[in-house]
């Protein structure tokens, strides 16, 4: 009987959990982050905007989505509360920074 309530148990859990990843973005992206190497996940794209995620790591997160912009030829040129303005020649890039949970930053990206 005892094997039977925890086999029960372990199954409900797992369907919570597989229910949760396939509708929620940010559990996905917070799993890939867990499983991964990279610092950087992406969680979504959609026409021109683009959702990445990375850990606080107490704010070396926060620093590394910036650099890495900068790296790749980005300038920074105004931040406006969350929101970031970035050029390389005629482009620009927006982008939105939002804390999910105290773990987690999300940084919705924007190029025109």
């Amino acid at each position: 009987m005892r094997l039977k309530w925890t086999v029960s148990i372990l199954a409900g859990i797992l369907f919570v959990t597989g229910f949760l990843l396939s509708f929620n973005e940010h559990v996905r992206g917070a799993v890939k982050l867990a499983f991964s190497t990279t610092s950087v996940v992406t969680i979504s794209t959609e026409d021109e905007t683009r959702t990445v995620m990375t850990k606080m790591n107490d704010g070396a997160g926060f620093q590394v989505l910036l650099s890495q912009f900068e790296e790749n030829g980005w300038l920074f040129e105004e931040q406006m509360g969350s929101t970031f303005f970035f050029t390389k020649g005629d482009e620009s890039l927006i982008i939105m920074f939002k804390m999910w949970t105290n773990n987690y930053i999300v940084a919705e990206m924007t190029e025109g």
